[in-house]
């Protein structure tokens, strides 16, 4: 019987750390430093969603950068 691809998970963000964001096949995946990690699931309208979320936070944090 012949398994289905997997998809290399892609990057989104990854700290000198090693913590990092990855995102594959509908899911995001936290790692931390040690390799633990949760996977979330997301859809196409979420991700929407967060993507508005962070833009906001973006925002934000660019007038207290501005500000100082």
């Amino acid at each position: 019987m012949t398994r289905p691809p997997v998809l290399a998970p892609i990057t989104l963000y990854q700290h000198p750390d090693g913590w990092s964001i990855q995102y594959a096949e509908n899911k995001l995946i936290a790692t931390d430093d040690e390799d633990n990690f949760v996977i979330v699931p997301i859809g196409k309208h979420f991700m929407h969603e967060l993507v508005g979320k962070l833009e906001a936070i973006v925002r934000t944090m660019k007038g207290e950068i501005e500000n100082d």
